[in-house]
């Protein structure tokens, strides 16, 4: 009984780390490209960001989140004010996406 707890602790660390890797990175900055996460069931992460004045830059979207270009320093000040759930660095999503 305590190996398969342990197995299934060792798989759900090995299938959240890219996630936890994503959160544990700092603030985006003016001029970065970011991901910005939005909830399901609310506005979608396009409209957030048409509000808050950013343009997408992938020619595809997720379910739940865009890639935008991120203008100045109140940019993810203003995805937040919009009903962002979450703005993280877009880099390393580009990176674990191979896009």
């Amino acid at each position: 009984m305590s190996n398969a707890i342990l197995i299934t602790a060792a798989a759900a660390l090995v299938i959240s780390s890219p996630i936890l890797a994503l959160l544990s990175q700092g603030r985006p900055q003016a001029g970065d490209i970011a991901l910005v996460i939005a909830a399901p069931w609310g506005g979608n992460a396009a409209q957030i960001a048409a509000q808050a004045g950013l343009q997408e830059i992938a020619p595809a979207r997720a379910p739940l989140g865009i890639l935008v270009a991120l203008d100045n320093a109140q940019s993810v000040d203003r995805l937040y004010s919009n009903g962002a759930w979450l703005v993280i660095d877009g880099k390393k999503v580009l990176e674990l996406c191979s896009i």
